[in-house]
């Protein structure tokens, strides 16, 4: 018997964004069924779905686009639609597909800047993944506000283009907000990321730093605070058992902190007149990401 699944199987089955690693082998399937089915509006949404993980913006573009020909009523392929648009900076189809979505917005090539609050959105999802706060400036675009460890290759201020399925979601201040994924990096900020361990016990001490530091446009981030999550966790909503622990630890007599900076220089003569006035120490300051 031939398991392999007919080109019309793969038209009717919708593949879901947890099932795309591993889909290369399955391209040609997928090309396939778009052959055997041309007018299927599903074939075009799933390959446009595949090129979408893939990265490939041109092409998720042009199948989203047929798809949404095919089926105007799909919401979840005008939102790919939009993506890939955003990504390729087709600032006119991009509004084009928000307002299918829901949004209010004037439909003209002009670059969208809105303001959809704060949400979390896990940067390098398939790598040393890390949820960060960002501002959301569109429904695809995001600028990232915390310091991000090196791992994740982001800085502060960075713009990421984002995903638009939740994947876990995050509670600040009694309210729950859905997690994104981070899908690239669309544009760099200006910031370095640097680090030094502090030495004192006292909250009062970090927070004259945290002053010192606004005044010279620093950005500055308590790392050892940061609660590292099991991928269950980090993927659903947090177990109890991370906030017992978060509650229970601690105030350290050493502190790992993150600084965003524009100028090396300047966090050092920061962190020197910080030390002066609070008769505290830190350690050196590493970059860690440039």
């Amino acid at each position: 018997m031939n398991d392999t699944p007919s080109a019309q199987d793969l038209v009717k089955q919708e593949i879901a964004p947890e099932e795309q690693d591993g889909q290369n082998d399955a391209l040609s399937s997928y090309l396939q069924a778009i052959i055997d089915a041309p007018e299927s509006a599903t074939a075009h949404y799933n390959l446009a779905l595949h090129y979408k993980y893939k990265g490939n913006w041109q092409l998720s573009y042009q199948h989203n686009k047929k798809a949404a020909e095919l089926d105007a009523e799909s919401e979840a392929t005008w939102w790919n639609l939009g993506i890939a648009a955003t990504a390729l900076k087709d600032w006119r189809m991009a509004k084009t597909a928000w307002i299918k979505c829901g949004l209010s917005l004037e439909v003209n090539d002009s670059e969208p800047s809105m303001n959809i609050g704060n949400t979390p959105i896990r940067l390098n999802p398939d790598g040393a993944a890390e949820v960060v706060w960002c501002k959301r400036i569109d429904p695809a675009r995001a600028v990232i506000l915390n310091i991000p460890f090196a791992a994740s290759g982001r800085r502060y201020g960075d713009l990421v283009l984002n995903d638009g399925a939740p994947v876990g979601t995050r509670i600040s201040n009694g309210v729950e907000y859905p997690v994104l994924n981070e899908l690239q990096l669309l544009s760099a900020s200006q910031y370095h990321t640097y680090s030094a361990t502090i030495y004192t016990g006292t909250q009062t001490d970090i927070d004259q730093l945290d002053e010192l530091c606004q005044a010279a446009e620093i950005e500055m981030e308590d790392w050892s605070t940061i609660r590292y999550l099991c991928k269950q966790c980090s993927e659903g909503v947090p177990h109890e058992h991370h906030d017992q622990d978060i509650q229970e630890r601690e105030a350290p007599s050493e502190r790992y902190i993150g600084f965003a900076a524009t100028n090396k220089t300047a966090l050092i003569r920061v962190l020197s007149s910080w030390s002066v006035i609070t008769l505290c120490e830190y350690s050196d300051v590493v970059l860690e990401l440039e």
